[in-house]
């Protein structure tokens, strides 16, 4: 089992019930949109932070690729940097759990 899989399935099951609910013709309330809004926030938080442990352990951690400047400061010891890392957890976590519209 993967880590957090079963707080993943939860929060799809309740985004599921929601999306049942309006598909059965009941208007979108505040509530459901704030609890919609929370649950997919969840999501692509746990999603980001489980990329950037993978990341870590498989020896891409931040940590490895930072030191110290002449001036004292952290700096990247290569060409990526933590916002990259960032972002490429958000990228895998909006392609995990990609925002949809209705048209």
């Amino acid at each position: 089992m993967d880590k957090f899989e079963a707080l993943e399935k939860q929060m799809c099951k309740e985004l599921e019930a929601i999306e049942h609910k309006l598909q059965g013709g009941t208007e979108m309330s505040e509530t459901d949109l704030k609890q919609i809004d929370m649950l997919a926030h969840a999501m692509k938080s746990l999603a980001t932070y489980t990329a950037m442990k993978e990341a870590e352990e498989t020896g891409y951690g931040m940590s490895e690729r930072r030191g110290r400047g002449m001036d004292g400061r952290y700096v990247s010891r290569d060409e990526s940097s933590y916002a990259d890392g960032y972002a490429q957890g958000f990228s895998e976590a909006m392609s995990r759990y990609p925002m949809t519209y209705p048209r």
